[in-house]
């Protein structure tokens, strides 16, 4: 330490400048924040943006279809280039409960996908795929009455594409609907034959 006037002893010069913007919330790393209290929560809560946390899932009492009418989309089959080929698909529909891949899918045969929701009172969401896998479903198209019986095989389509349901190239075309046209959706019979009603 240096001595000054008269012996005393002078302080240290500071190791950290005392820099603030003009907010008055920003600091250089090394300057501490003196404030107390409500102050220094306030800044904080103006230099981080609070996260969102995320919601609970809705629940279920049992499997319910997500939609009874929306747009469709169109899905499946060797030409779909919107999936990977080795992408399996979400629903065990296959023998022994096995997972196709995408690709596999026979696209003049009739299946859809839907967003299901996996979390149902008393089930696990192995389970809930379990009791959707191969579920007959009707679709309705809207403008001209066609309606086609499509089995349960997949999870989709992305919230972000608009659609409520999927189904494959064939069952498109025997609805006579194209992609983005509005269905009515309705679980069919379990004993009614896949394809055109």
């Amino acid at each position: 330490m240096k001595e000054g006037k008269a012996g005393q002893k002078q302080k240290p010069a500071a190791k950290f400048s005392n820099t603030k913007s003009t907010a008055g919330a920003s600091r250089t790393k090394a300057q501490p924040d003196r404030r107390g209290g409500k102050a220094a929560k306030l800044a904080d809560r103006k230099e981080t943006p609070p996260v969102a946390s995320p919601q609970a899932p809705v629940v279920d009492e049992h499997p319910t279809l997500p939609s009874t009418h929306g747009k469709v989309g169109v899905f499946g089959g060797p030409k779909d280039r919107g999936m990977k080929p080795d992408d399996k698909l979400a629903l065990p529909t296959g023998p022994h409960s096995v997972y196709e891949r995408v690709r596999t899918l026979n696209p003049r045969s009739f299946y859809c996908a839907m967003r299901w929701n996996y979390h149902v009172q008393h089930m696990t969401p192995e389970e809930v795929k379990r009791w959707w896998a191969n579920k007959k479903l009707v679709v309705t198209n809207s403008k001209n009455g066609n309606a086609v019986v499509v089995r349960a095989a997949d999870y989709g389509p992305h919230e972000n594409t608009g659609f409520d349901i999927a189904i494959s190239p064939g069952a498109a075309e025997a609805l006579g609907v194209e992609v983005g046209d509005e269905v009515k959706i309705a679980l069919a019979d379990p004993k009614s034959p896949l394809g055109k009603q």
